[in-house]
């Protein structure tokens, strides 16, 4: 995430999610395409209106060397 990105989420405040800064960050590392027209904000917008699916940090092979602990 960049500074814009980072500011975005602060401003948002409490409508941000952990959940959705990390679906967010994942698509970016893994260069999914749907996700390069996108600043965070404007993610938060498109996910809201159901653009990109429902995320959990447990099914996602990029975020599994982060979970790897807690799925044993």
């Amino acid at each position: 995430m960049g500074v814009k990105d980072a500011n975005s989420a602060i401003d948002a405040g409490a409508a941000t999610t952990f959940d959705t800064l990390v679906h967010y960050h994942s698509l970016k590392k893994i260069g999914d395409p749907r996700i390069m027209k996108h600043t965070y904000g404007s993610f938060t917008e498109a996910k809201a209106n159901g653009e990109f699916e429902d995320y959990d940090i447990l099914q996602d092979d990029y975020m599994r060397k982060y979970t790897y602990k807690l799925l044993q």
